[in-house]
C-alpha cells in the first residue's frame, strides 16, 4: 500500500518493499526546461550537487531527463538520510571552485555520446528537442547563472521524495530553498505535416539504422501497443530474413501524452528490408491487423512486471512523478486491472492514433520516402531581404543579411535564420558564426568565404542579444573554412586566376 505524506513539506510516497531500502528525491525540471544556449546546466548542477558525496556504504546515482532530475539512494535509513541532506546543502551551496573541473568532466562524457536526432526534427532547437544538441550551453556559465536556474527549479515546491521501506528516515531533513511548483513546458512543434520521415546521417555516431517515435495519450493501452509493435516487428522481419535488433519505448510524460519510440538496428545491406518492415507493420496495425496472441502475451508480462515493480518499489520513482504532474496516486491493484482491460480493439485504435503523428528516420542516403509519408523541412522557404554577398570561389554558394535575418543558399537550397526566432549564435574567436533557428534549421556564416564578410558578422553580432551568443573555443587553423584554391580577393574582389 503506498502512503502519501510530507517531508519538511515536500510531497512524498512510502511503500513497504521486499530487499533493500531506497529512496529518491525528483525536481520537475530537465533538458526540455533549457534553452539552447543553457544546455547542460542542469546536468552540470546534478554532478555539482553529487561532489564529495560517495559513501562505501550506500549505492547512488542521478539522472538529468527531459522533464525530471533525480538523486537515487540505496542503502540503510541512516546513509539514506545522510545522502539526500548533503544532495539538499549542496543546491543551497554549490561548489563554485568546482564549475570549471565538472565542465571538463561532462564534455569528456559527451565525447563519446551522440545526441539522438529525431527529437530536433520534431520539436526544433527548443523545449523537447534538447535530447539532440551537445551541452554547448556550459560555455561561459557562471555561478550566478546556477544559483538562479537552482533558485527557479530545486525547490521544495518543485520537488517530490519516494521511499522504499517502512518509514521515512527519521534524521531526513529536506531543507530545500522555498519556490514554486514548474509546469513542464508545452512542446513545440517543427513539423508542419505528419506522418513525416528524414535521412540519417553517416558518420553520425549513433547506433539507430532505422528509427520511429510519435506522441499519444498516456494510458495503458498505448503501453501494451508499444509492446505488442515490439513482438510484431520483431517476427515480420525475422520472417524477411533480415538481420535486427528491435527495440521499442513507452516514455510517459507530464502533460498526459507518452512518446513511443521504436528503433531497428542492421547491418547496411539489411537496413531497406527493415525500412519496409517496419512502416508495413505499423501500417498494418494501424488498419486494425493486431495480433491477439500478442496482446494476451503482453497484458500478462505487463500485470506480472507491475506486480513485481511493486513489491521492490520499483513504481515509486513514477508515482512522484505523477504527484509532481499534480495527478494521484494509482495503487498497483487499480493500474493492474487498467492493464487487464486492454483489448486487441483498442490496442488498434491507439495504432491508428499513433500512426499519423509519426516522424520516420530512415536509413543514411534514402532519397524518397514511403509512401504516404512527407518529408520534414530541412530548409527555409524563402530568403531573408537584404544584401547579397557571393562566395569567393563559389558561384553556388551566397549569403544574404538585412534587418530581419541571415540566409545562405546553396545551389537550390535555403537556410534562413530570423533574428525573432533565433535560439542560438555560435561565436568562435576568429569571426565564424553559426546561427540555430527555433526550428533547428542552421546557418553557418564564415566572414572567410565572403567579401566583405567581416561586416557582416558585426552585423549580427549588433543585431542578436548577447545573451543569446554562446563563445566557443578557438578553432584549429586547418578547420576554418578557406575559399577554394585557385581563386584570390584582390582589392575586394574574387576572381579566378589567369
Amino acid at each position: 500500500m503506498i502512503k502519501q505524506l510530507e517531508v519538511d513539506g515536500v510531497p512524498a510516497v512510502l511503500a513497504p518493499v521486499t530487499g533493500e531500502m531506497h529512496a529518491g528525491l525528483v525536481f520537475r525540471v530537465g533538458l526540455a526546461d533549457e534553452p539552447l544556449v543553457r544546455r547542460g546546466i542542469t546536468h552540470l548542477i546534478e554532478h555539482l550537487a553529487l561532489d564529495g558525496l560517495g559513501d562505501a556504504g550506500a549505492h547512488t546515482n542521478s539522472t538529468t531527463a527531459v522533464e525530471h532530475t533525480f538523486f537515487h539512494v540505496r542503502g540503510s535509513a541512516d546513509r539514506i538520510a545522510a545522502f539526500l541532506n548533503r544532495v539538499c546543502a549542496a543546491l543551497r551551496d554549490l561548489p563554485a571552485e568546482r564549475i570549471a573541473a565538472e565542465i571538463e568532466v561532462l564534455r569528456s562524457e559527451s565525447a563519446g555520446r551522440q545526441p539522438e536526432p529525431r527529437s530536433m526534427w520534431r520539436y526544433g532547437a527548443r523545449d523537447y528537442g534538447m535530447p539532440s544538441f551537445h551541452e554547448r550551453g556550459l560555455h561561459g556559465v557562471t555561478g550566478e547563472d546556477l544559483h538562479a536556474w537552482v533558485a527557479q527549479f530545486f525547490t521544495r515546491e518543485n520537488a517530490a521524495l519516494w521511499v522504499a521501506g517502512d518509514e521515512v528516515p527519521a534524521d531526513l531533513r529536506l531543507d530545500l530553498p522555498d519556490g514554486v511548483r514548474q509546469p513542464a513546458p508545452v512542446p513545440s512543434c517543427a513539423l508542419p505535416v505528419t506522418p513525416a520521415w528524414f535521412a540519417g546521417h553517416r558518420g553520425a555516431g549513433h547506433a539507430e539504422s532505422v528509427a520511429w517515435d510519435t506522441v499519444v495519450r498516456r494510458e495503458a493501452r498505448a503501453a501494451v501497443f508499444a509492446n505488442v509493435l515490439e513482438r510484431q516487428l520483431g517476427r515480420d522481419l525475422t520472417r524477411r530474413g533480415v538481420r535486427h535488433e528491435v527495440r521499442t519505448e513507452y516514455e510517459p510524460r507530464a502533460a498526459r501524452t507518452a512518446r513511443i519510440t521504436a528503433v531497428a538496428d542492421a547491418a547496411p545491406a539489411d537496413r531497406p528490408g527493415v525500412l519496409a518492415g517496419l512502416t508495413g507493420v505499423l501500417a498494418a496495425m494501424r488498419d486494425g491487423r493486431v495480433e491477439a496472441a500478442d496482446v494476451s502475451t503482453v497484458v500478462k508480462l505487463t500485470c506480472e512486471g507491475l506486480r513485481d515493480a511493486e513489491e521492490r518499489g520499483g513504481r515509486l520513482p513514477g508515482q512522484a512523478f505523477n504527484v509532481l504532474a499534480g495527478r494521484g496516486v494509482q495503487g498497483v491493484d487499480e493500474a493492474v486491472a487498467e492493464v487487464r482491460s486492454v483489448t486487441v480493439d483498442e490496442v488498434a485504435r491507439v495504432a491508428a492514433a499513433a500512426y499519423p503523428a509519426g516522424l520516420l528516420m530512415a536509413p543514411a542516403g534514402t532519397t524518397a520516402g514511403p509512401e504516404g509519408y512527407t518529408a520534414a523541412p530541412e530548409v527555409s522557404a524563402a530568403t531573408v531581404t537584404g544584401r547579397t554577398h557571393r562566395a569567393r570561389g563559389n558561384r553556388g554558394l551566397r549569403l544574404v543579411h538585412g534587418e530581419d535575418g541571415v540566409s545562405v543558399v546553396e545551389d537550390d537550397a535555403i537556410r534562413t535564420v530570423r533574428y525573432d526566432s533565433c535560439a542560438a549564435v555560435l561565436a568562435w574567436p576568429d569571426g565564424g558564426r553559426r546561427l540555430i533557428g527555433d526550428d533547428a534549421i542552421a546557418v553557418r556564416v564564415e566572414p572567410t568565404l565572403y567579401t566583405g564578410g567581416a561586416a557582416v558578422v558585426a552585423d549580427i553580432d549588433s543585431r542578436t542579444p548577447p545573451a543569446l551568443r554562446i563563445d566557443m573555443p578557438p578553432r584549429d587553423p586547418d578547420a576554418i573554412p578557406q575559399p577554394r584554391r585557385g581563386w584570390r580577393d584582390v582589392w575586394g574582389i574574387s576572381r579566378p586566376n589567369g
